[in-house]
């Protein structure tokens, strides 16, 4: 049994930072990219960052809560613990920020990328609402993971 906790939570561990490292960089390149103005490399970049989401942080957000359920039944922890109860509630606040949000957002900002001009003042805004959305997701995960690390028991 120690063997398959122990495999279980790498995998889940290992799947998080795929998954939150993945974000990470993402939000910084994406940053930095809207920064220079050029709406052809802006546009490049969204179609990039969307393929990239649904190979890779797709399937690591998957692989996260598949692994820490695993993990949490074979060490026999409560799944009423509040630390597991966050951790469920965080994925699915992340879901509805990064998928939902973040990506009506991100499309929005790669068709109007593609047909406005760079000072149009609407590129400025959907990349401040994207760079927020995406400060807030990653702020829900890093209490995610704050939560697995500690265990707060309330």
């Amino acid at each position: 049994m120690p063997t398959l906790y122990l495999l279980l939570k790498f995998v889940h561990v290992a799947s998080v930072i795929v998954w939150l490292g993945g974000m990470f960089a993402l939000v910084v390149f994406n940053a930095r990219l809207a920064r220079v103005g050029d709406m052809a490399l802006v546009a490049a970049m969204g179609r990039q960052t969307e393929a990239f989401g649904r190979t890779v942080i797709g399937p690591a957000m998957g692989l996260t809560l598949l692994a820490g359920l695993a993990t949490a039944g074979v060490a026999r922890f409560s799944f009423g613990a509040p630390w597991i109860v966050w951790g469920l509630v965080g994925f699915i606040l992340s879901i509805a920020i990064g998928v939902i949000a973040v990506q009506r957002a991100a499309g929005e900002l790669g068709a109007l990328a593609q047909s406005a001009p760079p000072d149009d003042p609407r590129l400025g805004a959907l990349r401040s609402r994207l760079l927020w959305l995406n400060a807030i997701n990653l702020l829900v995960l890093a209490s995610v993971v704050w939560a697995m690390v500690f265990k707060p028991s309330l």
